[in-house]
């Protein structure tokens, strides 16, 4: 059985029903985005699994050539519903949210990344001592350089929250004008970041303020209910994804097939309610499983089991990642209630 095949099973198993519907508040619930993040994740799980197995039988290829695809995208719903949360909690809880979040939400995420790079340290000190160097951790505190996670998510994730706080802040009640402040200073740091770091440093990082555009005008999503209107655009959202990536379509730094995307995707979620326990529980783990799940691929790779063992070493992955993530949110939590619960 090819990995593709596990993939496709995986992500069936985990999504126990999808239903029709026609209802433009509940596509972006906490219960559809949560099962949306968790497809991805898996996604990106697969992604980086392909990084260090070979594949010989054709019936194995398509899962590489599709995750090669699809490329920087797999990560994009994860920054655009964050965006749409921030906004929305704004909206809810008011200036008290706005108050809290440098400590509860920037300072938080840091730390919880933090327990990660420990994690990370760790590792390479008992397989590769004298490795790293002072400098290169220190950095990676900060999410500037990497132990072998992916920092430059986060980096980017923490500077949109800085963003959105900062425009939160000195606009108030105003979230249009927040929201022209959280894009420029996106643009802004796409224009710093880009001469320092590789593209996909910052080539997603649009996904978060279009999330709060999205918290923004959230009603006029009622127009596209009707089938003509919705069939219409979900069409042209498909059509304009397979155009940019045929590359039909000029696509400048992938910010086109960001776009179409995240509209088909959105479109989805309006008339078809994506359910499953395992596929939320696996969105509402998002951080562990997508900053730790290379410490078992590394692990494997270290006794070279991704050489002589494919299944064992993928069973080995999966069910690792699971563990130390379910561990992680445990531990997370426990530092939360201790340090952010007020």
């Amino acid at each position: 059985m090819g990995i593709t095949v596990v993939m496709l099973f995986l992500l069936v198993a985990m999504g126990s029903s999808l239903r029709s519907r026609g209802d433009a508040e509940a596509a972006l619930s906490r219960e559809q985005t949560q099962a949306v993040k968790g497809a991805f994740v898996v996604t990106v799980f697969f992604s980086h699994f392909c990084s260090y197995v070979s594949f010989v039988q054709w019936f194995d290829k398509p899962l590489p050539a599709y995750c090669t695809w699809l490329g920087q995208l797999m990560v994009v719903p994860f920054l655009f519903y964050s965006g749409y949360g921030v906004f929305e909690s704004a909206k809810k809880k008011g200036a008290a949210y706005v108050k809290s979040f440098p400590r509860k939400r920037i300072l938080k995420t840091l730390l919880h990344f933090d327990m990660a790079v420990l994690l990370f340290l760790a590792f390479d000190a008992f397989f590769a001592p004298g490795r790293l160097s002072l400098p290169v951790v220190l950095r990676s505190l900060v999410a500037w350089d990497s132990l072998g996670n992916s920092e430059w998510f986060v980096f980017a994730i923490l500077c949109a929250y800085l963003f959105c706080w900062t425009g939160l802040a000195v606009f108030r009640s105003d979230r249009f004008r927040a929201l022209l402040a959280v894009t420029a200073l996106c643009v802004l740091y796409i224009a710093f970041v880009s001469r320092f770091k590789e593209h996909w440093w910052w080539d997603t990082i649009l996904a978060f303020p279009l999330g709060c555009a999205v918290s923004l005008w959230k009603s006029s999503l009622s127009l596209l209910e009707k089938p003509l209107a919705w069939g219409t655009c979900c069409v042209l959202a498909c059509v304009a994804l397979v155009s940019v990536k045929r590359g039909w379509i000029p696509d400048a730094h992938g910010q086109s097939a960001l776009v179409a995307l995240l509209a088909l995707i959105v479109f989805l979620s309006m008339r078809f309610a994506l359910k499953g326990k395992i596929l939320s529980w696996f969105g509402e783990q998002v951080f562990g499983i997508y900053i730790l799940q290379r410490l078992p691929m590394e692990f494997g790779k270290f006794f070279h089991w991704n050489e002589s063992h494919f299944f064992l070493y993928f069973l080995f992955c999966l069910a690792s990642t699971l563990l130390l993530a379910a561990a992680f949110g445990k531990a997370t939590r426990f530092v939360d209630s201790r340090l952010f619960e007020s």
